[in-house]
């Protein structure tokens, strides 16, 4: 913005002064496109970022559940101290043997007071287990989270969607605001002038004092309409700049587009099916409700594993010989007391639930299209009357202040007229308002927002 800048003079105190004026001028005077509003809301605004982290979330649980289709290793080892050997004293048995040898002395055939296992023991395994057969559960769980995962997006969408249509509302409030402020301003110098104009006219005895009144009246209530104005574009500025995140936004630069003939309402009504993000949403919830129905029914299977164990390290376990092993297990739940069947017929519920949800939403879309449209077309309408309606009423003003002038006309014949000529403008601007915050609503909604920023 400021590149053109450049100070080729040695800085001064005076130099260096003028130039942070000018730079704290541009940052001031900084203007943003809708299109360019719409970005910055995109990267900074903090609702958004915390829905991305969200989708971010989901991306990483749907990869982590596709581990369950390989097999898992793991390592573990164990030390262990008892408080005394394991032994097995046979020595009653050697008295009964000796007796049956005739050793008259048992001693003689040794000590049968044997250690099994020292006190001191320890081992470590390697475990491979693998998962190949679920009943479906495992193809159920990847399928589910890639809806969530899918889900969660669809979901980021309709938040931005939504602060989307904010952001229209607000960048053209301002818009609107700031032709308002301008609007009374124009009101104001003109009354002022008027004013001005009367007390003359009265000083020559042309026209009595209470015209001079009425004019000074006037110029009262334009001056407060006027501050009225500047409030207004004071607060709808600081909606946007919490929107968007940018402190140094102030000035709008995209207009207003004015109102044309729009496609047919059955046009829209069909694009609004097929493309919103809310209905969409509905479904992807129909398909996950489904996958339910499948886990639910996986329980009428058994469950098959490959496992596997090598023992690659051992510390007096003299009676684990065996290194390794391998093998196939399965389990199978015959019956659980009707539990599988009760929860199969709650997932169905689910579907059938979230089905007329899906079907509710499809109607209440097509009432929101129709609303919509008839808005466009009713500020369409009143867009095109009002601009005949301007010419006749700067014809009268026109009229009006040449009569007074002449001193055929009053003070206030020149103030209605000159209200009557700001009321029709401010009523074609908000028209234009309308028109575009509900144009730019349909757009979104219908998923064109690229479209719409584009257009305009």
């Amino acid at each position: 913005m400021l590149t053109h800048l450049k100070l080729v003079l040695k800085p001064t105190a005076k130099k260096l002064t003028i130039l942070l004026v000018l730079i704290t001028a541009s940052i001031t005077a900084q203007e943003l496109s809708l299109k360019e509003a719409y970005n910055l809301m995109l990267i900074k605004n903090g609702d958004l970022n915390a829905s991305q982290q969200e989708v971010n979330a989901k991306q990483e649980e749907l990869k982590a559940v596709k581990g369950l289709r390989y097999p898992s290793l793991s390592v573990s080892a164990t030390y262990l101290n008892l408080d005394n050997d394991i032994e097995v004293d046979l020595n009653e048995q050697r008295t009964m043997v000796s007796g049956l040898l005739g050793v008259a002395d048992p001693s003689v055939l040794g000590d049968w007071n044997f250690t099994l296992q020292d006190k001191n023991l320890g081992f470590a395994s390697a475990d491979i287990n693998w998962p190949i057969f679920a009943g479906g559960k495992i193809n159920a769980a990847n399928k589910a989270s890639k809806i969530n995962y899918e889900l969660s997006e669809n979901h980021h969408k309709i938040k931005t969607n939504a602060l989307t249509i904010k952001l229209i509302d607000y960048y053209f409030k301002l818009k609107l605001a700031k032709e308002a402020e301008n609007l009374r301003q124009k009101v104001y110098e003109t009354i002022q002038l008027h004013n001005e104009h009367a007390i003359k006219l009265f000083e020559n005895g042309i026209i009595p004092e209470v015209e001079t009144l009425n004019a000074k009246v006037a110029l009262s209530n334009a001056k407060r309409e006027l501050l009225a104005a500047q409030q207004d574009v004071s607060l709808a500025t600081t909606a946007i700049k919490n929107l968007i995140g940018d402190e140094a936004f102030n000035t709008t630069s995209t207009n207003f587009i004015n109102p044309t003939i729009q496609p047919s309402l059955n046009e829209f009504q069909q694009e609004m099916i097929q493309e919103n993000e809310q209905l969409k949403f509905l479904e992807k919830n129909e398909e996950l409700a489904k996958v339910g129905v499948k886990v639910e029914n996986s329980e009428y299977f058994p469950k098959v594993a490959l496992f596997g164990k090598h023992t690659f390290w051992k510390d007096n376990l003299d009676l684990l010989e065996t290194k390794w092993l391998v093998g196939v297990g399965a389990s199978w739940d015959l019956f659980n007391g009707f539990e599988r069947e009760h929860k199969i017929k709650a997932a169905k519920h689910k579907v059938l639930q979230v089905q007329q949800l899906e079907k509710q939403a499809k109607l209440n879309l097509l009432t929101y299209t129709e609303k919509l449209y008839n808005e466009l077309e009713k500020q369409r309408e009143q867009y095109n009357s009002l601009a005949t309606d301007l010419a006749l009423a700067e014809k009268l003003k026109f009229m009006r202040t040449r009569a007074f002038e002449e001193g055929t006309g009053t003070s206030l014949e020149v103030i209605d007229a000159t209200l009557q000529l700001t009321q029709i403008k401010l009523f074609k601007i908000k028209a234009l308002y309308y028109y575009n915050t509900t144009y730019g609503e349909l757009m979104v909604s219908l998923n064109k927002t690229e479209n719409f920023l584009n257009q305009i």
